[in-house]
């Protein structure tokens, strides 16, 4: 029986030591030949208690990236704070996004 309850304590500090980032991909958007995809990462990091969000594009034909890299991170002071560095990031974006013609 000690050894369950002590089985159950490791594992409930080892899921706590590794929950440092918080974070999802998602695709904004692409050009209409399928040549170029945005990507934003976003999510939380726990060790400066701030949102982040990032975007970048890829050339899928060629598998590099292309165009300026965007990073934003915000407080994380309320949760209404990660849809307002999203709406950042994508702003910061918004020459590149065109340039490379992708529609969201």
């Amino acid at each position: 029986m000690i050894c369950k309850i002590i089985f159950i304590l490791l594992l409930g500090m080892s899921t706590q030591a590794f929950a440092k980032q918080h974070n999802k991909i998602d695709t904004l958007g692409m050009s209409k030949a399928g040549q170029f995809v945005a990507l934003e990462e976003y999510g939380y990091k726990a060790n400066t208690h701030s949102y982040f969000v990032t975007i970048k594009i890829i050339n899928v034909w060629t598998k590099e990236y292309v165009g300026s890299t965007v990073e934003v991170e915000e407080p994380a002071l309320r949760p209404i704070s990660l849809n307002q560095a999203r709406e950042k990031a994508k702003k910061l974006a918004s020459d590149d996004l065109k340039r490379f013609k992708i529609l969201g």
